[in-house]
């Protein structure tokens, strides 16, 4: 076989590989998959007490964070509770709700040390498609409740959420490509991909607003209800 003949046949299968190596990625790119969300369930809400006002006070340091409480203020509102947030807490309008809720969120996001592998030698079978990238997201909701007319302060409630999650993407998959370069691409990439992917964070927002919110609102609703229902009467022995 001539070198240019070697050379034709050598290209004619790399293109093949690729063009393989494409449909692939196309055909088997994995959703966003949050694992364990079903661990997060709303409680059971008395809305006995539905004319119960409340400020609710943010302090948040991202957009992410801005829109799960904003969405969870929604979820209060649906429970039947008057709120409005943002509340600015002054001596003038305090005698406007029965209880300010300041709540102090915070987020972190994670990769995993798993996605060397699933990246390489997982490239060999595909497996940045169709198991996709391994990452955990944790928000934090620490929620201080005041008794706006008495000052009192109910017990502090604090509500993490640690999600785990699976993602894959062609920013990243791409790299199974790797059969074309001898893998050490997918070598590189594995290494790179440990580090958590930014991009997922709209997609596991949007797949996780409401169920967060409802969430976080119902432990905020349930303790405002339960401390302004009446105490039972004891009724005496005769």
């Amino acid at each position: 076989m001539s070198i240019v003949r070697y050379r034709n046949c050598l290209t004619h299968h790399r293109l093949l590989m690729f063009v393989s190596a494409a449909m692939a990625l196309s055909g088997c790119a994995h959703p966003l998959t949050v694992k364990n969300l079903d661990l997060y369930k709303p409680s059971f809400v008395n809305s006995q007490q539905s004319n119960l006002r409340i400020g609710l006070v943010g302090v948040t340091s991202t957009p992410e964070e801005e829109r799960l409480l904003t969405a969870a203020a929604n979820a209060l509102k649906r429970d039947g509770l008057k709120v409005e947030y943002p509340f600015h807490v002054n001596d003038s309008n305090r005698a406007a709700v029965d209880y300010i809720v300041k709540v102090a969120t915070s987020s972190d996001y994670k990769g995993s040390g798993w996605n060397f592998l699933i990246n390489w030698p997982g490239f060999l079978v595909w497996a940045p498609a169709w198991h996709g990238y391994n990452y955990r997201a944790i928000y934090g909701f620490d929620v201080d409740i005041t008794d706006a007319k008495t000052g009192e302060s109910l017990p502090r409630i604090s509500s993490p959420v640690d999600l785990e999650i699976r993602h894959a993407d062609m920013n990243r998959t791409w790299t199974e490509l790797s059969w074309l370069e001898w893998s050490l691409i997918a070598f590189i990439g594995g290494i790179v991909f440990t580090r958590y992917d930014k991009s997922v964070t709209p997609l596991l927002v949007n797949a996780v607003e409401t169920r967060i919110a409802d969430y976080t609102s119902s432990k905020i609703a349930s303790a405002v209800i339960s401390a302004k229902m009446p105490e039972p009467e004891v009724v005496a022995q005769q």
